[in-house]
């Protein structure tokens, strides 16, 4: 991957991950309201779910910082790949949105929607 094609990458996927980590402050904020219910904190399909939200904001920054610092580090210019490396760091918090889809899905299904 050349310079230029990984700098437009990482620049467009600062923005949409710094956006993502404002945004997901609210429902990160939220997420102790979802154990309000009796039982909730034995399912653990809630408990990933909150986990996954909770943590949202925090991966979205470390990704973003983690991929600067390999595509930007002098130390690591001898790094093969390190453009590639440096874009899929990026990816990063999606580990949290799929995670939390799931987690979601199984509530859905199989509890009905309810967290307990």
């Amino acid at each position: 991957m050349k310079r230029k094609t990984a700098l437009m990458f990482l620049f467009i996927a600062t923005v949409i991950w710094i956006v993502g980590a404002v945004v997901g402050l609210l429902p990160a904020l939220m997420t102790p309201m979802m154990f309000d219910a009796p039982g909730s904190l034995e399912n653990s399909a809630t408990v990933t779910l909150a986990i996954s939200i909770a943590t949202f904001p925090v991966v979205c920054i470390v990704a973003v910082l983690l991929s600067w610092l390999v595509f930007a580090l002098p130390l690591l210019a001898h790094f093969p790949h390190r453009y590639v490396w440096a874009c899929a760091l990026t990816a990063l918090p999606l580990i949290n949105v799929s995670t939390g889809g799931l987690a979601l899905a199984w509530l859905i299904y199989f509890n009905d929607g309810s967290f307990t």
